[in-house]
């Protein structure tokens, strides 16, 4: 069990990571792209495409950092993940509660948000889990 728990704790770190890396790059250098998938056109807003870019920032940043951590659950970009996940998907479920985004980009921010979510628990806990015994 102790080094299953550390194969899926890595293998959740990887796939956050990959998956901060792939939309924030989106966000970055395609925010159109990721403005369809949401449902939202940053050509008639033009102050969208400036804050997809900086989400893009950051993700691109989140993911290097989560890629490069390795399985230490002591690393602070693994316990950071802890926070800054659950605090996207309140943002997510916010946006959707308020009808700030058409309905079903709204659900698709949520059920990313929860992915990474999931993946950063698992990645903390396993990885703890996995080094503890």
């Amino acid at each position: 069990m102790n080094l299953q728990a550390r194969r899926v704790g890595h293998w959740a770190r990887i796939s956050l990571g990959v998956i901060r890396l792939v939309n924030g790059s989106l966000a970055l250098f395609a925010p159109d792209v990721l403005g369809r998938r949401l449902g939202v056109q940053t050509a008639t807003s033009p102050g969208l495409g400036y804050a997809l870019r900086l989400f893009g920032v950051r993700t691109v940043l989140l993911g290097v950092s989560l890629l490069r951590a390795g399985d230490d659950p002591h690393d602070p970009v693994v316990r950071e993940a802890l926070l800054v996940h659950p605090a996207d998907a309140a943002a997510a479920v916010v946006v959707l509660k308020r009808g700030e985004l058409p309905l079903a980009g709204a659900r698709v921010a949520v059920a990313a948000s929860a992915i990474n979510v999931v993946l950063a628990v698992l990645a903390n806990l396993l990885t703890r889990r996995g080094r503890a015994a």
